[in-house]
């Protein structure tokens, strides 16, 4: 059953109809933003194909013939997942240290990350349960919902449904009325609808937020990935990663990206990283799953690409998405960092740990 949720899954997020959605009107930046002054006088927006997003290197070419071809081949871990038992560990006492009032940056389980800093609290792609009723959860959150400290800024990478989740987004904006969002063009369409009232920005790529203070600074950037939620809905929003700078620190959030040339150009643009959190899971089979997700060698050569100081993955141990043991990832991340001898700028976290203290172990 499992499998097969899975694959329902995958077939909602991929091109299955022959039914085109046409929206030409589509924006290619936000004209009351300003792009990063390295890029304003040659870039003029993000490109659009037959008014949809593309991609600036790769084209999404995964169709629903793919899908079925994937479904069709026989799964190498198949025997291996049915009697794996492995789960995220979670940090001693991590409901206390989420909840503390110090400084942090902690994984909530997939791509959520609660980040403290400057007096400031984000979270990034807020998923507490279930993907939309559909596909369990195989990681327990590390903290009660009713103990999660006020947040005061959601990113929302793109509109996939382990990314950009009704429920826990309506739970945040209950919880949080004047917390503001930040995601890619179009996704306030998305976003208004779950979140009424919240305040917020949406950027193309390369494009800076404007905030009304100046505690911290946040940046749009391209990804390697695509957009969709229904039948017809494919790239007509935008999908991205996130730059942000605040008390000292630049925190590079990658969202959901395949391997490509964007990191070493975000290395030019942003030359003093401190910390990459980068997506290592659902990437088997490769021939299917590279141009949407990297595999832990592929976002290993990203980390290196951005030259940044730390490395801290993400995107597994929570969801089964793809053929892999869902924990398989963190271990080949593991046996990668101790083969390089990078163990201490690879930060492999638990669940709720504060991963600011394991850099100043």
């Amino acid at each position: 059953m499992q499998k097969l949720f899975r694959y329902t899954f995958v077939l909602t997020m991929v091109t299955m109809t022959t039914k085109i959605f046409s929206q030409t009107t589509l924006p290619k930046h936000n004209p009351n933003l300003p792009f990063i002054s390295a890029k304003k006088n040659i870039w003029t927006g993000n490109p659009l194909l037959k008014g949809k997003y593309v991609n600036i290197e790769f084209p999404h070419n995964i169709g629903f013939k793919d899908v079925m071809k994937w479904k069709r081949m026989k799964n190498p871990y198949e025997a291996f997942k049915k009697t794996d038992t492995t789960k995220i560990k979670i940090f001693e006492g991590s409901e206390k240290v989420i909840t503390d009032t110090a400084d942090g940056i902690f994984w909530l389980g997939h791509a959520t990350f609660l980040i403290r800093l400057g007096g400031k609290t984000f979270i990034t792609d807020p998923v507490f349960g279930k993907v939309s009723g559909i596909m369990k959860r195989e990681s327990v959150l590390p903290i009660s919902l009713d103990k999660l400290p006020k947040i005061d800024y959601l990113l929302v990478s793109h509109d996939h449904r382990d990314h950009c989740d009704k429920m826990s987004l309506k739970y945040l904006a209950k919880k949080n009325p004047k917390m503001k969002y930040f995601s890619g063009l179009e996704m306030d369409k998305v976003l208004s609808g779950f979140m009424k009232g919240n305040e917020g920005q949406t950027a193309g790529w390369y494009q800076q937020y404007t905030l009304e203070n100046h505690v911290f600074k946040l940046w749009f950037l391209p990804t390697r990935h695509w957009c969709k939620r229904g039948l017809t809905d494919e790239n007509i929003r935008l999908w991205g990663a996130f730059v942000l700078e605040i008390d000292g620190l630049i925190i590079y959030f990658g969202g959901d990206s395949g391997y490509g040339s964007h990191y070493k150009e975000t290395a030019e643009l942003f030359p003093k990283i401190d910390i990459a959190i980068l997506g290592i899971g659902a990437f088997e089979p490769e021939w299917f799953m590279e141009s949407n997700h990297s595999s832990p060698a592929k976002a290993y050569q990203s980390f290196q690409d951005l030259k940044a100081k730390y490395m801290v993955p993400m995107h597994y141990g929570t969801f089964d998405l793809a053929d892999e043991p869902v924990c398989l990832p963190g271990q080949l991340l593991s046996d990668i960092a101790v083969k390089n001898e990078m163990t201490q700028q690879v930060l492999i976290p638990m669940l709720g740990q504060n991963i600011l203290e394991m850099i100043k172990k």
